[in-house]
């Protein structure tokens, strides 16, 4: 009836290369429970560290003010 047996090489790569998929994906949603997010983008973890927010160091965590502007009216 089936002409496709797993244990011939085509089917163990086939079964190796689910096997990686799965393992993929619980890895990622491991990573998002552990840290504590949203299943997002991955990228959107690494822009999140990329891009911290610049703050003056005498102002107590404030956002730093913007440059002044170099037009004057």
């Amino acid at each position: 009836m089936f002409h496709f047996a797993l244990a011939d090489p085509a089917g163990l790569v086939l079964i190796a290369g689910l096997v990686l998929v799965l393992l993929a994906v619980w890895a990622s949603s491991v990573l998002v429970a552990q840290t504590g997010g949203t299943p997002t983008f991955p990228m959107a973890y690494a822009r999140k560290s990329a891009f911290p927010r610049q703050c003056d160091p005498d102002a107590a965590g404030r956002p730093r003010p913007r440059a002044p502007s170099s037009r004057s009216f």
